[in-house]
């Protein structure tokens, strides 16, 4: 029977997997009804890696569109252990969105308790895309095959300026610096529809973002002289988008006909690279700051121990060595984190072993409470489950996320640590109720060098922990997240595989 159970197991599961629909199970007797099985057409749908998904609810696929009527609909149906079939936008890992009809159907044990759902997911896109297109183009259609044809003669030159002016955005004006056209990358990057911007004055566009006089000089002295320009900076709080920094470049389109004096504007979105520069520069300043101020304690007790032991008098000196440890001690943990970086970028290699997940978690946590005895660690769930991995790599990412938890608390200080499985995984959850991280802010805390701007001045720090327990946490398989809501605190989630 049991060899029956086996083969019938195995022949569910390839009969999961050779569906071209997505499909996931999830666990509705965990808390938050994580996701424990994904099959291979759901990853390829969403671009997300099976460790990616494992121990997520469903919901992250939404991203930061949960205020959807679909969405509230298959709440209530969960809620009521209910199946349920509907369309929602979800978004795939590169951002991109696509529309998914997801049915829900629960599975109940034998006392009639839903222990289960299963999710069978469509891309229905191109459904969408074709319903939404009849309904917007069919008065226009026929006015719009006549204009197509009378252009198709001009496209290839036209196409030829965009390929050589284009970066990122584009922007196509008339003489009288009006919108004529704006490229998909545009209306995606700014947030925007083309068509409420077509025969719009630039400077008028997006709450007057683009009345900067110095741009519209240049603009206007296009067409006159044929005098294009590159590399004109812009700073400015776009709506929808925030602030961005852009690089311009615009040229006359030289042709007759329909495109005759027309402009090509090209954008370029320098912003990741001008805040990568800035928090680099940043970090040095930071970390001659943690350098200097502990060597410069540690100078200061020597200077005044020798004193001390010139004159016979070592009162005091105990305190004065400590302190000197303690700096150098500090010293000695943020050049660890340069050389844990280096380690990282060079491809190091982790050594890893069975060891049971409750080794990692005494290990941090009496690491903490050498430094924060104050703290309170309330620590729950199975710690018998045995992992596969870097006892000290993953003690480190417990440590970085339990400091951090700690730093951004108030007092007093209570920390939540709760150990579960979901799959073939270990999932820890660390909780606190502190001051919470804002939506804007959750995804690229675990950049490197990354610091939430309104806490960079109020605590201390280089934005390395994070990104490095991300690293550590993906070297081994698993996965990192956080789900956070400002002024309620944070929760730190991470998965690693267990050693089977």
């Amino acid at each position: 029977m049991s060899e029956y159970n086996n083969a019938l197991s195995k022949m569910l599961e390839s009969a999961l997997n050779a569906s071209s629909n997505g499909i996931v199970i999830t666990d509705n007797t965990q808390p938050d009804n994580p996701i424990i099985y994904c099959n291979q057409s759901f990853t390829d749908m969403t671009g997300y890696s099976i460790n990616e998904i494992i121990g997520r609810n469903c919901r992250f696929l939404q991203k930061n569109d949960r205020n959807q009527e679909a969405n509230k609909i298959l709440s209530e149906a969960i809620l009521k252990g209910e199946g349920s079939q509907i369309d929602i936008r979800n978004y795939r890992k590169d951002g991109s969105m696509f529309w998914n009809e997801l049915t829900i159907s629960p599975v109940y044990d034998q006392s009639g308790a839903v222990t289960h759902f299963v999710g069978m997911q469509n891309d229905v896109s191109r459904r969408k895309v074709a319903e939404q297109t009849l309904i917007l183009e069919s008065k226009n259609l026929e006015k719009k095959i006549l204009d197509h044809t009378k252009e198709l003669q001009e496209h290839e030159q036209f196409l030829k300026g965009i390929v050589e002016t284009i970066r990122e955005s584009l922007i196509v004006l008339d003489p009288d610096l009006r919108i004529v056209l704006v490229n998909k990358h545009f209306e995606h990057f700014f947030k925007v529809n083309a068509g409420d911007l077509k025969d719009e004055k630039l400077d008028y566009i997006l709450d007057g973002a683009w009345n900067i006089p110095k741009l519209i000089d240049l603009l206007n002295n296009i067409l006159p002289s044929n005098n294009p320009f590159e590399d004109f900076e812009v700073e400015h709080d776009f709506p929808y988008i925030g602030l961005k920094r852009l690089l311009l470049n615009a040229s006359q389109i030289t042709l007759d006909g329909t495109y005759r004096n027309w402009i090509l504007l090209a954008l370029e979105n320098i912003s990741e690279k001008y805040i990568t520069d800035q928090k680099k520069e940043d970090f040095i300043a930071i970390a001659s700051h943690e350098i200097k101020t502990p060597l410069t304690v540690v100078k200061g007790n020597l200077q005044l121990m020798q004193r001390m032991l010139e004159k016979g008098n070592l009162e005091g000196v105990e305190i004065r060595l400590q302190q000197s440890i303690d700096s150098l001690d500090n010293v000695n943990s943020l050049f660890v984190n340069l050389l844990e970086v280096s380690a990282l970028a060079s491809g190091f290699t982790q050594s890893k072993n069975p060891i049971k997940i409750a080794t990692v978690i005494d290990m941090a946590i009496n690491g903490i409470k050498k430094s924060h005895k104050e703290a309170e660690i309330d620590v729950s769930g199975n710690l018998d489950l045995l992992l596969l991995g870097d006892k000290l790599q993953l003690c480190r990412v417990i440590n970085n996320i339990l400091n951090n938890a700690i730093k951004y608390s108030g007092q007093p200080t209570v920390i939540k640590l709760h150990i579960g499985q979901v799959g073939n995984y270990a999932k820890v959850s660390i909780t606190d109720f502190g001051i919470g991280i804002a939506k804007e802010n959750q995804e690229r805390i675990f950049d490197r060098f990354y610091r939430v701007p309104e806490n960079e001045h109020k605590y201390l720090g280089t934005g390395l922990g994070l990104f490095i327990s991300k690293q550590i946490v993906i070297e081994h398989g698993g996965n990192i997240w956080v789900e956070s809501k400002v002024g309620h605190g944070s929760t730190f989630n991470l998965t690693i595989p267990l050693s089977i």
